[in-house]
């Protein structure tokens, strides 16, 4: 049954928990919020997304990467367009939960619609040169690499995003 203001209101209750390091609550809040949102609600990503931390925090890290493809997938069933700044994030997050639990090449695959349709976004540029470099694909790494940091909304980003991308664009490629 769809009651979307106590769904709104059991994830704030659960953010609160997540920050206040009250993990195994926050969870079940989250649970019960998800089952009473409405499919079309423009916060339902965030619910799974900010669900999906949790589940890290607690190391149920598959169930963590199936709530950040269901929030990708509430992105793209709300309407939202590859290359929208809601479904970069959304692609953006999921290759990286992909990329840190070890499947770099479906972090890869994530990402190839956001790099079709926003081809020069920093964020997306950034975490597709770190799943490369992991691919030991150095050299287009390093391209990737180039871009976010060209990308980059500021200075200050750029300068954050050289930080980053140091072990990438430090790299030797191997002739």
């Amino acid at each position: 049954m769809i009651d979307q203001p106590r769904a709104a209101k059991l994830a704030g209750k659960a953010f609160d928990q997540w920050q206040a390091g009250h993990h195994e609550q926050a969870m079940l809040l989250y649970e019960e919020a998800i089952t009473l949102a409405d499919p079309e609600h423009w916060g339902l990503s965030a619910y799974h997304g900010e669900y999906a931390c949790v589940l890290n925090e607690l190391g149920k890290h598959g169930q963590a990467t199936t709530e950040l493809e269901k929030a990708l997938l509430a992105e793209l069933t709300q309407g939202n367009l590859e290359g929208s700044p809601s479904v970069v994030i959304a692609r953006y997050f999921l290759a990286d939960q992909l990329l840190r639990h070890g499947t770099p090449e479906r972090a890869l695959e994530t990402l190839a619609p956001s790099i079709g349709g926003a081809p020069n976004d920093w964020l997306t540029r950034v975490v597709e040169a770190h799943v490369l470099f992991a691919l030991n694909r150095i050299g287009e790494a390093k391209v990737s690499a180039a871009l976010a940091i060209s990308s980059a909304p500021t200075p200050k980003k750029a300068k954050e995003l050289k930080l980053n991308l140091r072990p990438v664009l430090d790299a030797h490629v191997k002739r």
